[in-house]
């Protein structure tokens, strides 16, 4: 058996030295990595502004409910001649299958009455945190305040405060319509201003 020898020149000594420190520093960084990876947690605590939720198959949480009825009466309402068949075809795969005739009506009137007038509008959710959501079975219905603001050709035409009552049910998640949500049915009420005067 050949006795290992370490080599006596300047340049051995070096390499020798040079491969230990490399061998050191692997052993170093493998142990802190190794401790790293044992002190992460398993599971992550995502801390939000909303309570801590228990989401159960089938049920629609209230805030998922809220922010869906939001967006969609947003995109709704919110067009330009430009937008509107846009904004229509992005809302069709988010109706219920026994409101299509209804929406497929609606969507040509509006087609309509912008091509004609030029119209456009804007809707604003006024304070979507405090949206009402009513639960009836499976059926959920959002109650949401807006501020809707009509333009014809860049003019302020019309102002008013609308109440919005926007039915969901449980669907099935398609890639258009990820959640699974659609939208059975809506009704709006245009509030008063005695009557908003009164609520405040």
């Amino acid at each position: 058996m050949k006795k290992l020898e370490l080599p006596r020149t300047p340049v051995g000594i070096a390499y020798v030295a040079a491969l230990a420190g490399a061998i050191l520093v692997s052993l170093g960084l493998g142990a802190a990595l190794w401790a790293k990876a044992r002190a992460l947690p398993a599971v992550y605590l995502v801390q939000g502004n909303d309570d801590p939720k228990v989401v159960t198959p089938g049920v629609i949480p209230d805030s998922l409910a809220r922010d869906y009825a939001r967006d969609f009466v947003v995109t709704l309402e919110t067009y330009g001649p430009v937008t509107v068949e846009k904004n229509l075809a992005f809302l069709q795969p988010r109706i219920a299958p026994r409101a299509y005739h209804e929406f497929d009506r609606f969507s040509a009137n509006l087609k309509k009455l912008v091509k004609e007038s030029k119209q456009a509008s804007q809707l604003f959710v006024l304070d979507p945190a405090v949206a009402t959501v009513l639960r009836d079975g499976k059926r959920v219905e959002v109650i949401l305040r807006t501020l809707r603001r009509i333009y014809v050709e860049n003019a302020l035409l019309q102002e008013a405060r609308i109440l919005y009552r926007i039915a969901l049910i449980p669907g099935e998640p398609t890639r258009e319509n990820p959640t699974g949500l659609v939208v059975a049915g809506w009704t709006f009420k245009v509030e008063t201003p005695e009557a908003d005067h009164a609520g405040k």
